[in-house]
């Protein structure tokens, strides 16, 4: 005998479902059942078309009988042989979803709608002084020269922040002067690419705190930096050639 968790009544064993460890569940069958016809509804099975209660959402078949025939209709529904999207030869699927032969062919097929494809022939054709990178003899963006270069740009952009918000109390666009952007970004005046290498590349004379939109703009037209430029006097120091471009 065994006493009922919710109604408290002690009933026979047999009227207790069993749990995993070989005993029997605190609630007899009947609340158990009153409690699942609260949370779900009647439900038709998939195979045999009976109405049943399920006792979980993803139940589809009434039983495991109905469930195991159910899948075998399933797999005997399946095409024997299918078309390779990709190179169009006959294959026998694994599953009905399944559209290419191999791996290879998903992975050529992603490939071959990409904008850029790239080729060992395209990459050799840019290496060395084909590179845009490349100046003076080095790759502008080599590991050992950008990563000094980072560290101090890195220290001088959180020093440019940290003096914008002492002096204003907020973080605003140097150039058109909103304070609503969804993201700030330090710009190089003297962008990276036209002195690579130069001592004064990083300082703070030459960063300024833009919106996303100015930083676009910045990039698209380089004739907007003429007065920074020229206020700043960054033609001392980097060359007049920076000017008027």
């Amino acid at each position: 005998m065994k006493k009922c968790k919710k109604c408290k009544k002690e009933k026979n064993e047999t009227e207790f479902y069993q749990n995993g460890i070989g005993g029997h569940r605190p609630k007899c069958k009947k609340c158990e059942q009153s409690e699942c016809n609260k949370v779900f509804k009647q439900k038709k099975c998939r195979y045999c078309n009976a109405f049943f209660m399920p006792k979980a959402f993803n139940h589809i078949y009434c039983s495991h009988v109905c469930k195991n025939k159910g899948e075998v209709e399933k797999r005997s529904t399946r095409p024997k042989s299918l078309i390779c999207k990709y190179c169009n030869k006959e294959y026998s699927p694994y599953s009905s979803i399944n559209k290419y032969c191999s791996a290879e062919c998903r992975i050529n097929n992603e490939k071959s709608k990409r904008t850029k494809n790239w080729s060992t022939e395209k990459a050799n054709s840019i290496k060395g002084e084909n590179n845009p990178a490349y100046r003076n003899g080095n790759y502008c963006r080599s590991k050992k020269k950008t990563n000094i270069g980072q560290r101090l740009f890195e220290r001088n952009r959180d020093k440019l922040k940290i003096n914008i918000i002492e002096e204003y109390g907020y973080l605003h666009c140097q150039y058109c002067n909103i304070s609503n952007s969804l993201r700030w970004e330090t710009h190089h005046i003297i962008f990276r690419s036209e002195k690579p290498l130069h001592k004064y590349l990083h300082y703070p004379t030459n960063l300024v705190l833009l919106c996303i939109r100015c930083h676009n703009e910045f990039h698209k037209h380089k004739g907007l930096r003429n007065d920074i430029v020229k206020s700043r006097q960054l033609n001392k120091l980097f060359g007049d050639d920076v000017l008027n471009k």
